[in-house]
């Protein structure tokens, strides 16, 4: 059988792979030395030298002394992937709204390889918790904890549920988290029926959210905006009735921002 016939695993090229363990590696340990790169990489220290080298030499990585960190060269990747995302370019103004409604933090989300990433985030006048949200931003947070997570596995089917479960687990971040199966396949189903998720406490103590998926053109789901705010704030009427209320209303104007932004290309 020929390499291209199906069936057959594509093939890596594992000088690539070495490379984006290094760079995921200084982004988690922050300012490394090459000799905490070695330890995590269970590699010879010429070997990652040489890497940290070429990735300095490309902009990926910058030097001070003894130690690294990310390059500015992934300042403007960033912005190019961001501002070619439909879901970006239709929500982005939404989204402004909502915070500036609210108040509060409001954030525009996706699923990536099972973890929830944040595309967009606004904020409103009263928001809290900046360099928590700095932190959410910066790393792939689990679905099964937030909002907006839930509210994107509510419209993934059963096996793809599993499937990022197995993958990521149910980690327990506060008394509040979710972390059995079927209690979670209940809640995603209660998503469904209402339309929008809660997180009441369950990612951090003191802190609420509401999110709501976002559908496509096709109907799949594309990603989810959610607010967050303090408990004393996001309680009663206003986290049962009002912020949902707003924040399925911002989904549904992200989704006909969507469609009107195909129509136009297609006119």
């Amino acid at each position: 059988m020929s390499e291209g016939d199906a069936g057959d695993e594509p093939r890596r090229i594992k000088s690539v792979q070495t490379a984006s363990r290094i760079v995921s590696v200084v982004q988690r340990l922050s300012n490394p030395t090459l000799g905490e790169v070695c330890a995590e990489l269970d590699a010879s220290k010429g070997t990652v030298h040489t890497y940290l080298a070429t990735l300095e030499d490309e902009g990926f990585l910058t030097r001070t002394g003894r130690t690294y960190r990310l390059g500015l060269r992934f300042v403007t990747l960033g912005e190019s992937v961001r501002n070619e995302t439909p879901l970006y370019r239709a929500g982005k103004e939404e989204v402004d709204a909502l915070a500036a409604t609210t108040h509060e933090y409001a954030h525009l989300t996706v699923e990536h390889r099972g973890r929830e990433v944040t595309i967009y985030e606004s904020r409103g006048d009263d928001a809290v918790a900046t360099d928590y949200h700095l932190r959410m931003r910066e790393t792939p947070q689990h679905l099964h904890y937030s909002a907006s997570g839930k509210a994107l596995l509510s419209q993934f089917d059963d096996d793809r549920v599993r499937s990022i479960l197995d993958s990521e687990g149910l980690v327990g971040q506060t008394a509040n988290t979710i972390t059995d199966r079927d209690e979670l396949f209940a809640v995603l189903e209660r998503v469904r029926e209402r339309g929008y998720a809660v997180n009441d406490e369950e990612e951090i103590r003191g802190m609420r959210s509401v999110g709501a998926p976002v559908r496509g053109v096709d109907g799949a789901v594309c990603g989810a905006v959610s607010v967050t705010a303090p408990t004393s704030r996001l309680s009663g009427e206003r986290f049962e009735t009002e912020v949902p209320e707003l924040v399925t209303e911002t989904a549904n104007l992200i989704e006909l921002n969507l469609e009107t932004a195909v129509f136009e290309r297609n006119r």
